[in-house]
């Protein structure tokens, strides 16, 4: 069913209120580290551009994309719902895993920064289930295929901040650093065994399959809500 304005102006708020919410925060979770928990020292390793800190720089764009009318077959529309697919399907999977698999939430000692860490990555897995729910993500497997070239670009991305500031210190973004083997759990076996170059393609092809595991579970529980 085509949906009205004023559910598109309300999809719209929420999304763009999520991004802002998470820019506020990462900007307070920047200001502490480096002031407080460093005092004064930045540290590199803490640099914005994980996977699960790409849904803040996802939404800054779609929110540039609001300003024109919807319509099922435009270009911009077309751009939207990738967005929004990639934010359900990889920030549930980014999320999720970061809940389960917390210990690098935490900061002892720093009560408010390990707060920050759970409230940034339970958003993520809110607004994915409000992007699945109300379906606004495309469907199928070529809908979810159109968001593998905006990941790898994004892991590309990562790659050439990790090697730009290495000079600075462990940068470690997407987890995909060349300069030193996986610190991600059964990754760091593999790079001792496929070599790290081979082992970064693992580990990216795996995010993927992550991503489209969620895209499928979420698709399905869809369908099974409307029987």
């Amino acid at each position: 069913m085509k949906k009205s304005k004023t559910e598109y102006k309300v999809t719209d708020r929420f999304i763009i209120s999520i991004g802002l919410i998470l820019t506020v925060l990462e900007i307070w979770k920047q200001l502490t580290l480096w002031l407080v928990e460093f005092d004064g020292r930045y540290n590199v390793w803490y640099f914005p551009f994980q996977l699960c800190s790409v849904p803040m720089y996802i939404i800054t764009v779609y929110a540039l994309t609001v300003k024109f009318r919807p319509g099922k077959e435009s270009d911009v529309e077309k751009v939207k719902r990738i967005l929004l697919t990639f934010l359900q399907d990889y920030g549930f999977l980014g999320g999720i895993m970061s809940l389960i698999v917390h210990d690098g939430l935490l900061h002892p000692g720093h009560i408010l920064l390990t707060a920050h860490g759970f409230i940034w990555h339970i958003l993520l897995v809110v607004l994915s289930l409000y992007i699945s729910f109300n379906r606004l993500s495309l469907s199928g497997v070529k809908g979810f295929l159109r968001t593998v070239p905006l990941f790898f670009c994004f892991a590309a991305l990562a790659e050439l901040i990790n090697i730009a500031l290495h000079s600075f210190g462990d940068c470690d973004m997407f987890y995909i650093s060349p300069y030193h083997i996986s610190s991600q759990p059964v990754f760091s076996q593999i790079d001792m065994v496929a070599g790290r170059w081979a082992g970064i393609f693992i580990y990216l092809a795996a995010v993927v399959a992550g991503a489209f595991i969620v895209h499928t579970v979420l698709e399905n529980a869809n369908k099974l809500l409307t029987i």
